[in-house]
């Protein structure tokens, strides 16, 4: 009797705590995050967002940031090339809305030599095993390690990244320009676990943004349309597709 009380509680312990749940983050974009498989970015994840100047994907990395700081997370931003001056220049004009101390912030933008460009990978990854209290990552660009190191260690340093994510919980995401054949990009979307591909139209002389969203824990792509009016961001309709 006592045998089958113990599978008893621990099946129902099992319902109440299902091993292995996931703790889910908002994009800072509700309605992305309603088109997404669970309703979010998982934690211990890595996803990358893909995209012209005109898709304004830095706009999808602020966002991520600000629904964290908001909610007074500790994030982490790794800045590389200098590259993230829209993002910097929001972030400081709502600083009043949040604690400036939950930002951790690191200008990991090399010198131009050779000695400092190949200490970028290990810079970051360093630091990231020693955040302490910190929900969510921002890393822009991930071109930089596609342009400065190839294909191959661009995949090991996500690789890495992604270890660092699972062991220590945190949502990491990543932001690139669109400089690659689907060739070369599928082995980058391989190691990641969600991919936004963004493109901007010109239609009739209207502009309008499209991502395409790979992997995000669905079996199903999705394919959607999205709107930016004074820097937010609205998903207005959305597809599944093969």
């Amino acid at each position: 009797m006592g045998t089958y009380l113990f599978q008893f509680q621990l099946y129902v312990g099992m319902l109440k705590f299902p091993l292995n749940e996931k703790k889910v983050i908002s994009t800072g974009v509700p309605s992305l995050d309603k088109t997404l498989e669970h309703g979010g970015l998982q934690e211990g994840e890595i996803h990358l967002f893909i995209g012209d100047a005109t898709s304004r994907k830095d706009l999808f990395g602020y966002r991520f940031l600000t629904e964290g700081l908001e909610k007074g997370e500790r994030v982490a931003f790794y800045d590389i090339e200098s590259s993230s001056d829209e993002i910097l220049e929001l972030l400081s004009s709502k600083r009043k809305d949040w604690d400036p101390n939950n930002l951790q912030f690191m200008d990991a933008c090399p010198e131009y030599s050779k000695f400092y460009i190949n200490a970028v990978p290990g810079k970051i990854i360093d630091d990231m095993k020693h955040l302490i209290g910190v929900s969510r990552v921002l890393i822009n660009p991930l071109t930089f390690f596609v342009e400065k190191f190839g294909i191959d260690d661009a995949g090991d340093f996500l690789i890495r990244v992604r270890e660092i994510a699972m062991k220590k919980d945190l949502t990491v995401l990543f932001l690139m320009a669109n400089i690659l054949d689907q060739a070369k990009l599928q082995s980058i979307i391989d190691k990641c676990d969600g991919v936004a591909e963004m493109e901007t139209k010109v239609v009739m002389r209207e502009v309008y943004h499209q991502i395409k969203l790979t992997k995000f824990g669905s079996p199903m792509n999705l394919l959607m349309t999205y709107v930016i009016r004074n820097n937010d961001i609205r998903v207005t309709k959305w597809e599944k597709v093969v």
